[in-house]
């Protein structure tokens, strides 16, 4: 991954692919390879005492295949987005929930190799395809993500409870509907 242009889809896809085997392995995962990939990893598991309700959702919609995952995923991407706002407290929670899911999945018997691989496609495939412009405009993975989120700045309690909000609101309303 540290040789991937960050503004490339083959970085998003890295990026992702290391989350998801930090999200099924924790700290057996090895480090991170770059400032991105631990910036993401912190943040994320950041978010891991709202497991249950990440889970809920996952039960709801009853995904227990990648291809249940797969089509699920554009609903709750609706739903998190359809006040059409950005942010990165959002994206990191999409990123989080899809740490949830593939453990979830894992305890289905889907085999690890082929959980990571698939959702890491359809995630990076999501975001480079309906973020890339807003990620870039923002400052970038390597400069607007990784500023956002130092562990230091006031602004990562604010963002944490941002995205918590918006995106446990945006699954209690597909559990709802569902």
């Amino acid at each position: 991954m540290g040789h991937e242009d960050p503004n490339s889809e083959g970085f998003v896809y890295f990026l992702t692919k290391d989350y998801l085997g930090f999200a099924l392995e924790g700290s057996r995962s090895g480090p991170a390879t770059n400032s991105v990939a631990e910036t993401l990893r912190r943040s994320s598991s950041s978010l891991q005492k709202h497991e249950q309700e990440f889970e809920l959702c996952i039960n709801k919609l009853n995904v227990g295949s990648i291809e249940e995952a797969k089509r699920a995923f554009p609903i709750l991407m609706r739903e998190v987005y359809s006040d059409g706002a950005d942010n990165w407290g959002r994206l990191v929670t999409l990123y989080a929930f899809c740490g949830v899911l593939v453990r979830h999945l894992r305890r289905q018997g889907i085999p690890e190799g082929q959980l990571i691989e698939d959702i890491a496609q359809c995630m990076a495939q999501h975001t480079w395809t309906h973020k890339a412009a807003w990620i870039k405009e923002n400052g970038g993975w390597e400069k607007g993500f990784v500023e956002y989120f130092r562990q230091k700045s006031p602004r990562f309690t604010y963002a944490k409870i941002a995205a918590i909000t918006g995106i446990v609101a945006a699954f209690s309303f597909v559990i709802y509907r569902h």
